[in-house]
Order: structure tokens, then sequence, then C-alpha cells
């Protein structure tokens, strides 16, 4: 994969990814679990110089990457990091002044990673924060069933090579769905630059009751605020496919807010 094209791509929707910040009162540090090579993170340390931001990724050529560009108040830690960097932030900040952002990582978390799951818990155990905020692909509802000449159709105009194609459906099964073609189409984007790579994720591999089960088992966190959405991005790309009247949302956002 080609980091700078990547990270080139992720930056596209940056500002969808800081949706939070007018929302969350009090807090005073921000983690980004999953930060790659910090974009997020210096934007908002730019524009909110008196707060600061915590980075925690389990690429160490992200984090290289990261800490080449740090300012006075990012820091950023690979994955041997995470308690050192725990430890670091509860003695620093009370639980009130602390927002856990998931920036389009839990998909990749549920998809294919345990030990993301028990890092999670991990944090959320130790900093007890009062905000998790999460932006990533979602596809909640009824999956319904497509007409075969629609999704011929599309290959044709995207002039799909059927070789991504049998490699999506070895994977994940028929595009013949609602879902299924959504989420072939989103991940199609990426035949030129990592393919096999995110060929692996299931981008639709989560719910919040998901979440909730693995943070929450006492219920201490309940829902500030959420939206549905299809990502601008898609929606210009794919007005000449006629498929966006049947396509409700591909990205969510939230925020939980702990209880107390």
């Amino acid at each position: 994969m080609n980091f700078d094209t990547y990270t080139e791509e992720m930056r596209k929707s940056i500002w969808d990814k800081a949706f939070f910040m007018d929302k969350i009162i009090g807090a005073k540090c921000i983690i980004d679990f999953g930060c790659a090579d910090g974009s997020l993170i210096f934007m908002l340390a730019d524009m909110f110089p008196e707060m600061n931001f915590y980075g925690f990724d389990h690429l160490p050529e992200m984090i290289e990457r990261a800490r080449a560009n740090a300012r006075p108040n990012t820091h950023f830690y690979n994955s041997w990091g995470l308690v050192t960097m725990c430890d670091c932030i509860s003695h620093i900040y009370k639980p009130n002044e602390i927002c856990l952002n998931f920036s389009s990582v839990l998909h990749e978390v549920f998809s294919s990673s345990p030990s993301g799951k028990d890092s999670i818990k991990h944090i959320i155990e130790k900093l007890n924060p009062k905000y998790i905020t999460i932006r990533d692909m979602y596809y909640s509802g009824e999956d319904h069933q497509l007409r075969w000449k629609t999704i011929n159709d599309i290959i044709d105009k995207l002039h799909i090579d059927n070789e991504y194609l049998d490699d999506f459906e070895l994977y994940h099964g028929s595009v013949a769905t609602e879902k299924g073609l959504l989420h072939f189409l989103m991940k199609y984007q990426w035949k030129n630059n990592g393919w096999k790579q995110e060929l692996h994720e299931n981008y639709f591999s989560w719910n919040l009751a998901d979440l909730f089960n693995l943070i929450d088992g006492r219920y201490r966190y309940s829902r500030l605020f959420e939206a549905y959405y299809l990502l601008p991005y898609y929606a210009e790309k794919w007005k000449d496919l006629g498929i966006l009247p049947t396509i409700h949302h591909t990205h969510a956002q939230f925020i939980l807010r702990r209880n107390d």
C-alpha cells in the first residue's frame, strides 16, 4: 500500500470527522484511537491549542509520520504504549475532561482485531471517559435485493474487472443486495492501492449494540447525538449510476455520553 495516497484519501473527509468538537462540553483531552498519520489531531490541535491530543495507532509507519509533525499539545503512541498512555492521561485529567474518539476504525476492530477490542475495553475501564465519539462506515436497516440488470449496468459503467468482483464475493458474499453492492463499490476505490489489505476488512462489521456489549455492560453511556448519511464524496461519485434513490446512508456519527 502507498501510505501517501492512503492518507491523502483519508484527509478528504477530515472535516466530517471533526463533527463532535462543538458538542463535547468540558473536554480538555481527546484520545484518537486509530489516529493514522495524525491528520485529524493536527487540524484540531491547531484550532484548539489549549487542549491536548493523544493519538494511538497499531502501524509503526503511521506513528512515525505523526511524530515527525508533532505539536506541543500532541502526543503519539504505538500499540506497546497503550498502558503508558492511559497511565499518563489518568494522572493529568479527570474522567469528565476526556473524550475518546473512534474515526473510521471500529469497522477494522470488529472485522479482524480481537486485540483491538481488548484495547478498547482497557482504555474505557482505565479512563472512564465522559464522551465517546464515533464516525465510521455504517449500514443499518433492511438489506434489499437488487435486480441483476441494475447490477450489470453499474459494473459496465464502471468498467469493473471481474477479478475484483470475484475477490469480493469470495470474502463477503453476493453483490445482489443493496448492502453487498454498496460494500463492493466503497471497497473498489482501493483497487489500485491496497486492494488486498482492504479486501479482508468488513466495512459494515459493527453496530451500536456490538459496541455497547463491548464497553458498557452496566449501561453507563447513552446517545447524545447520532446522524446517518450518504457521504457527499460517494453521492457525487455515484450520481450517474442510478442507485442513489435506494441508498439510505453509507456512514454514521455518534456521540455517547457517560451517565452520571
